[in-house]
């Protein structure tokens, strides 16, 4: 109740306020709908799932919007059943929908409904997941896609661009022009850093539980091998997730992910040397380089293992676990002593010429 009135409050202030506005308030949101979501309080508490307190924020900053993917959409393209204020009712966004934006190679209504039903065929679709529990775990578009700004710095770039001016000959809008070029520069180039995919993918499949929920192997490790190290230390030419679980040059995408345990995947043992040895990779990789060892160390489900006979508890998968920190502690303090070492016989050294050559001085 307190949050209605709150609500219906600022609709009252922010209406007298714009009263008296100019009109070039109203030239970027003609539904008025920042009349209200402007306001950083903007909110309402609701429960998750799990049944716990979550905050939902409504605050929308126009300045960042505007400059985001979505910029030039209106609010009611994505958000339908917004017709009255409070609003109630309102369906969630369905990112399969026909777009009001005209697709310029067709002229038809955009839309994702293509690369939607990829994402539900996928490992990580209700249509193409191996249990129907759980599903709330499954990540929607949301989960990876956040509406985030082109890239900072951008407006630099264009500034430097000769060619811009080339096209505003024809195209009249500057605005337009930019948005464009912004769009295509975008579409053209890495959108996450190789640091940024290890991340999102590890939000889910580093969490023991949700794995164990789904009968899958708990990612571990990864950070401690080559490619994870190079990671760390900015090499955006080494392997992340995707480069290996959905690799474009082998008709992949991230919404495309299959399971390890489909003959299709690209990390299936049919295809584990295609994947290794494709363009930029291993080239030359031999059977043996993909079938022995392993990329990242992982913590095999208990479900897994119990139907292949063994009988494992918790405490045995913790116990795996303590194992493999204990590993990497041990190999931490072994480079700390070893480097540690090094260092600490150079400046014994360089001591012991410093006093020979005092000593040889004074004789």
């Amino acid at each position: 109740m307190i949050n209605r009135v709150y609500f219906t409050v600022c609709c009252i202030l922010s209406g007298v306020i714009l009263l008296g506005a100019p009109n070039s308030v109203y030239a970027t949101d003609d539904e008025n709908c920042l009349m209200c979501h402007k306001y950083a309080g903007l909110g309402r508490y609701g429960k998750d799932e799990n049944q716990n307190a979550k905050k939902r924020v409504f605050y929308v900053n126009e300045e960042q919007y505007k400059a985001s993917y979505h910029g030039k959409l209106r609010c009611k393209s994505c958000h339908d059943g917004v017709e009255e204020i409070p609003h109630t009712d309102v369906e969630a966004v369905n990112c399969a929908k026909d777009c009001h934006l005209k697709d310029p190679s067709t002229g038809r209504d955009f839309s994702h409904k293509a690369i939607k039903k990829d994402l539900d065929f996928s490992a990580h679709g209700y249509k193409g997941s191996r249990t129907d529990e759980h599903m709330e775990d499954l990540p929607n578009c949301k989960d990876c896609h956040s509406n985030k700004a082109y890239q900072i710095g951008m407006d630099e770039q264009i500034a430097s661009m000769k060619f811009i001016k080339i096209c505003l000959e024809c195209h009249e809008s500057k605005e337009w022009t930019e948005r464009f070029y912004r769009h295509m520069f975008y579409r053209a180039s890495t959108r996450r850093s190789s640091k940024e995919v290890v991340a999102l993918c590890s939000k889910c499949h580093a969490d023991q539980a949700m794995m164990e929920r789904h009968d899958l192997d708990v990612v571990v490790g990864f950070k401690d091998t080559f490619h994870g190290k190079a990671i760390v230390y900015g090499d955006e030419e080494v392997a992340n997730c995707l480069n290996c679980h959905a690799p474009y040059g082998l008709g992949f995408s991230p919404h495309r992910v299959k399971s390890s345990r489909d003959d299709v995947s690209p990390v299936s043992p049919e295809h584990k040397l295609e994947t290794c040895a494709q363009q930029g990779c291993h080239a030359g990789a031999k059977e043996e380089f993909a079938s022995k060892g392993k990329v990242h160390a992982s913590l095999q489900s208990a479900g897994r293992q119990a139907r292949a006979g063994e009988e494992v508890s918790q405490a045995e998968l913790a116990f795996q676990t303590w194992v493999l920190n204990l590993i990497n502690l041990i190999y931490k303090i072994l480079i700390v002593g070893v480097v540690g070492g090094l260092g600490m016989h150079r400046l014994l050294d360089l001591y012991a010429s410093r006093r020979a050559s005092k000593m040889g001085g004074h004789h």
